[in-house]
């Protein structure tokens, strides 16, 4: 068995219906970007999910609510993981920022200051809820995330763990794909527990690309320095690396289902 899922958004039933049909015939896990607020969307997505046992987790809108800011958006915070509970969510998405933070260092005591303020916040309210929150990676290198995490334990926060974006730490650090799945099994060995977020880039954006379209594009071989295994044999090293890791492809919904058959047809023999 694997853990590898697929997302939707919340917004035009009509989109991601087919893949409701298809994580509930196949009990793969299901990420909700929570980022339209659509009622319809939500209230179809609550009712199609109800007793089908699919494993749910949400994202937050990080272009409105994120650490950083936490202490002005903490009520639009609550509201999102009340939604998020309604559609049978365990724990949430959310980014430190939704852009880089300031690099100066006359700030750089304000800013962990505002960040371990905003984590005790936002372990405040999962504890309120009976929730928890994955923080995702994004424009930070792997030694940011590693102090995180140790201010994280060092104030005693048992409700917020690590999602690592593949994507993401290809784009905006310079550290090996081999090197943030490392990171992510000492974060692991420590108690947290992980998300993943899985999909293609060129290096040159956030393009959230299938396993066709990388293809398509001419980037699944090994790139020689991030990625030296290609896609989607990257996508089954994280698997063998964190193998009770969810693991969702943030792909466009009208790729997901093909994207998820793809990989999982192409699933290397480890015999």
């Amino acid at each position: 068995m694997n853990n590898f899922g697929l997302k939707i958004v919340d917004r035009n039933p009509s989109e991601f219906e087919t893949v409701l049909d298809y994580v509930i015939a196949t009990g793969s896990p299901l990420e909700v970007g929570c980022y339209f607020n659509e009622t319809a969307a939500q209230d179809r997505i609550t009712e199609r999910l109800a007793g089908t046992g699919v494993r749910v987790n949400a994202h937050s809108n990080q272009n409105r609510m994120h650490i950083h800011n936490l202490h002005e958006t903490g009520t639009a915070f609550a509201a999102h993981i009340e939604q998020a509970r309604r559609m049978g969510s365990r724990y949430s998405i959310v980014h430190v920022s939704n852009y880089p933070t300031t690099s100066r260092q006359s700030q750089a005591g304000a800013l962990r200051q505002r960040i371990a303020d905003n984590l005790q916040r936002a372990e405040a309210l999962c504890e309120q809820h009976d929730y928890r929150l994955h923080i995702e990676n994004d424009y930070q290198p792997i030694g940011f995330y590693r102090a995180l995490f140790e201010s994280i334990h060092r104030l005693g926060l048992k409700r917020l763990h690590f999602c690592f974006d593949i994507g993401h730490a290809k784009l905006w650090s310079s550290e090996s794909l081999t090197e943030w799945l490392d990171f992510s099994a000492e974060l692991l060995s420590t108690g947290l527990a992980i998300h993943c977020h899985l999909h293609a880039n060129s290096g040159f954006g956030d393009e959230h690309l299938s396993l066709a379209e990388a293809k398509n594009r001419g980037i699944a071989d090994p790139d020689g320095d991030y990625n030296p295994f290609g896609y989607p044999l990257a996508y089954w090293e994280v698997e063998r690396r964190l193998p009770e890791a969810v693991k969702i492809f943030e792909v466009k919904t009208g790729e997901a289902i093909a994207n998820h058959t793809g990989v999982l047809a192409a699933r290397p023999d480890r015999s």
